[in-house]
């Protein structure tokens, strides 16, 4: 019962995670309409990473048993808003580093479709997807840093989006509360990889809060 009350409680916060990728995009639209530069501040190494961070819950929730639709389903939804965020940082950019990045999640994310149909894995194969949580973990660190030292740089917010931070925080606290209704031996991956998460992106959200504070100082007038 637990178990099913704080999937759906996750699953519904997981929601604020779609409305801040979708305030993402619209973000870098109007921004690439205004002040094209400011689209620069965006880390396609964060973003890429961060949609292997959704990937890999999303074949885990495919590869356990029984099928996780809490996690499957919600992390399907972020897969494809950050595929279109990829995408649309690659239309600005037009470099093989952001066209690559976005080939490999669509091919992952075509992929993960077809691993449904030869689901549940195999105890071998359900060993890979704990890999696989374990080197995005330490791919979202290394992508989330290096968003945090892009602001550092450039002191300048540009176009990242406060809501998709917070969204990202609340999804990640909740998703840690639905992986301790698990069995710890099939949910620490989970645990691991949100746990990063919190870390990270809350350090990337206080970096832009200090940035937002210090431009507020700054075009106050003198009196």
């Amino acid at each position: 019962m637990l178990y099913h009350l704080l999937g759906l409680l996750s699953s519904a916060i997981f929601i604020f995670t779609w409305v801040g990728l979708l305030a993402q995009i619209r973000r870098i639209s109007q921004q690439q309409l205004k002040v094209e530069e400011d689209n620069h501040s965006l880390s396609l190494n964060q973003f890429g990473s961060s949609f292997f961070a959704f990937y890999a819950m999303f074949i885990f929730g495919i590869g356990v048993e029984p099928f996780n639709h809490y996690l499957v389903w919600t992390r399907c939804g972020a897969c494809l808003l950050t595929l279109v965020i990829l995408v649309r940082i690659w239309r600005l950019r037009r470099t093989s580093s952001a066209a690559g990045v976005s080939l490999l999640a669509a091919a992952a994310l075509v992929g993960g479709f077809i691993s449904m149909g030869f689901r549940p894995f195999p105890a071998l194969a359900q060993l890979g997807a704990n890999t696989l949580m374990l080197l995005v973990t330490v791919i979202l660190i290394q992508g989330t840093l290096h968003q945090w030292l892009l602001l550092r740089r450039r002191q300048h917010i540009g176009s990242l989006s406060f809501g998709l931070f917070y969204g990202i925080l609340a999804k990640d606290i909740s998703t840690l509360l639905f992986g301790l209704t698990m069995p710890f031996a099939q949910a620490w991956p989970l645990l691991v990889l949100n746990g990063a998460s919190v870390i990270t992106r809350g350090a990337v959200l206080l970096q832009m809060k200090h940035l937002q504070s210090k431009q507020s100082i700054s075009a106050t007038p003198l009196k």
